[in-house]
């Protein structure tokens, strides 16, 4: 099933959040975009990055009008989407990048709870959803909404949703959606430097050779955190990055740099 990747850069002092599509051209499976049997870049109808900040500040960028003029996507291609622009704090962010494709006519909904509890069976033909997908259903008295959807054959899917009636009316608007949660740490990688900076106008004494191992632990641990992105635990991460923040605090380093 196709999966959008997107990417992440921290610029100018992290004031500059720069997003990338960076699926790449299909060479077979059906995973990326255009080529052999991907997603063709031309039958997107709507695309939305939705970015949440660590402190809630939620951000949502159009890149329907990106994606289409990229076609057609070739090997090693990026989508770079607009710069999100502010004071941008380090910790956990949620991006959210949503491709709807062309919508199909809903015919019918029925009572799916006796085959699995709590859901709808929509019948909508060649509906191109596969389990996994997103579906946004709209034009109806009573299922309108976003769902997780689930396929059941080329022309029916089922979505978790309380039964009402059969509104016999509506579309069915398919939406291949993933999530990332990269951490950034940029702040920190800042305020290291400004210490390297402030150190280097330090005369030799006990209390310049204390600031370096600081500086140095810092350095240590902030290898630790890139890795411990990719391998371990949120709370290891957070844990890291404390060690690192209270070893800045204690040396007076802010962290917000503009």
């Amino acid at each position: 099933m196709f999966t959008p990747v997107i990417d992440l850069e921290v610029l100018t002092k992290a004031t500059v959040l720069r997003f990338s599509d960076i699926t790449d051209v299909d060479t077979g499976d059906g995973t990326k975009w255009d080529g052999v049997a991907g997603v063709d870049s031309t039958d997107v109808t709507a695309a939305t990055l939705g970015v949440t900040d660590p402190n809630g500040l939620i951000t949502t960028l159009n890149v329907l009008a990106l994606i289409t003029a990229a076609d057609p996507i070739l090997s090693g291609d990026e989508i770079v989407f607009t710069d999100i622009t502010g004071e941008w704090v380090d910790g956990y962010y949620s991006a959210v990048y949503n491709v709807w494709m062309q919508a199909t006519a809903i015919t019918a909904f029925a009572d799916y709870s006796g085959t699995v509890a709590g859901t709808v069976l929509v019948t909508s033909a060649t509906h191109l959803i596969e389990t996994g997908m997103k579906v946004t259903i709209a034009g109806t008295t009573n299922y309108n909404g976003f769902y997780s959807a689930t396929k059941v054959n080329a022309n029916t899917y089922y979505i978790t949703a309380i039964w009402v009636v059969d509104d016999a009316a509506g579309t069915s608007t398919p939406c291949y959606s993933n999530t990332f949660t990269p951490f950034v740490y940029a702040n920190v990688e800042m305020a290291l430097e400004k210490m390297y900076a402030i150190f280097a106008e330090m005369d030799e004494s006990t209390e310049a050779d204390e600031y370096l191992k600081h500086i140095e632990l810092c350095n240590g641990l902030l290898n630790a955190l890139k890795s411990a992105i990719t391998t371990t635990t949120v709370a290891r991460v957070n844990n890291i990055y404390g060690r690192i923040t209270r070893i800045l605090d204690f040396n007076n380093m802010d962290l917000l740099y503009t």
